[in-house]
């Protein structure tokens, strides 16, 4: 006989169960107060539970028109550029005290309480075209970043991640605007050098034609040389003047407008709606009223299964005995 046909089919198992049932049924005020107790504990577990609800808002990121063709910006680059560059210890500092985030570790372990601050950011990446290349002529990529903060308070979860998401469109902006100020302070320097370099050569020319008029003919050759050097220096000064003056322009443009970002600018796209918060006592009430029909029938099959009395001719066979029948109880008289 093979092992399978030795194994018990369902029929068994059904005839089994209905045993268990049949012996627990001897049980039945023992099977409730169990299933009560555990049905307690889980009603218990509910109340002490601490709901977290998770607000997330949407940014877009995208690229600005004059970032160089091959610039990749990979979800693990992105995300650590929010999670770390734009939410800084600082950042994350002001936000917990802004709304009472464990103040109990405040003066006792503020790196703790930073730290857990931060276990509660969650950022993700997705439709981020930066992982293929830009083409000319086709329009900036772009990535969408959700930024997700959970806390037992729905109102406050949705403000502070509505507050993180702004603090990266503002620090956007900043690093924006500070790159647009220092390079057009770079573009004035060139644009200076430039000015210079053509009055350098204004006077050179000036002071050379003056020279022409008093000199005796022997220096006036050497003299037509050096001016003529001094014309094309200026030409090509003035070019660059030109040059100089015209990227200082657009530079101006830009930060006067500030609608160009050197790398990314950041954007909202779903600024999100708080969760419902949950009703505890009906939570609880639910939990209790599933908990004590699911646990019930579990209980009575551990009780019937554990108790170590003899009921009938099954539980006889079962213990390796040969039933011999029944022996009435006679009432005696």
């Amino acid at each position: 006989m093979k092992w399978e046909e030795r194994e018990p089919d369902f029929q068994a198992v059904a005839h089994e169960t209905r045993r268990l049932f049949n012996r627990a049924s001897r049980h039945k005020l023992l099977v409730v107060l169990l299933t009560v107790i555990a049905t307690f504990g889980a009603a218990f577990r509910e109340y002490r539970r601490q709901r977290t609800y998770p607000a997330t808002v949407v940014l877009s990121a995208t690229e600005g028109e004059g970032v160089m063709d091959g610039v990749s910006h990979a979800n693990d680059r992105l995300v650590d550029y929010v999670y770390y560059a734009v939410f800084t210890d600082r950042v994350l500092a002001e936000l917990a005290d802004r709304h009472d985030f464990r103040p109990d570790l405040k003066l006792k372990n503020p790196r703790l309480r930073i730290e857990q601050f931060r276990d509660f950011i969650d950022i993700n990446i997705y439709k981020n075209e930066f992982t293929t290349p830009r083409y000319i002529g086709f329009p900036p990529r772009s990535a969408h970043i959700a930024i997700e903060f959970r806390h037992v308070d729905p109102d406050v979860s949705m403000t502070i991640a509505r507050e993180l998401g702004d603090l990266v469109i503002t620090r956007d902006a900043e690093n924006r605007r500070a790159r647009l100020e220092a390079d057009t302070a770079t573009a004035s320097q060139v644009v200076g050098m430039a000015d210079a370099e053509v009055a350098r050569f204004t006077r050179r020319i000036e002071l050379a034609k003056a020279d022409l008029e008093t000199a005796e003919r022997g220096e006036q050759g050497q003299l037509w040389v050096q001016l003529e050097s001094d014309e094309k220096g200026l030409v090509e000064a003035l070019a660059r003047q030109k040059a100089a003056e015209d990227a200082k322009q657009t530079l101006d443009t830009r930060k006067n407008a500030d609608t160009q970002s050197l790398e990314l600018r950041f954007d909202r796209v779903d600024w999100g709606a708080p969760k419902v918060a949950v009703d505890k006592p009906w939570a609880i009430g639910r939990v209790a009223l599933f908990s004590f029909l699911g646990l019930i029938p579990v209980v009575a099959l551990g009780v019937g299964a554990f108790s170590r009395k003899v009921y009938d001719d099954q539980d006889v066979t079962r213990l390796g005995l040969r039933s011999l029948g029944h022996v009435r109880r006679v009432a005696q008289r």
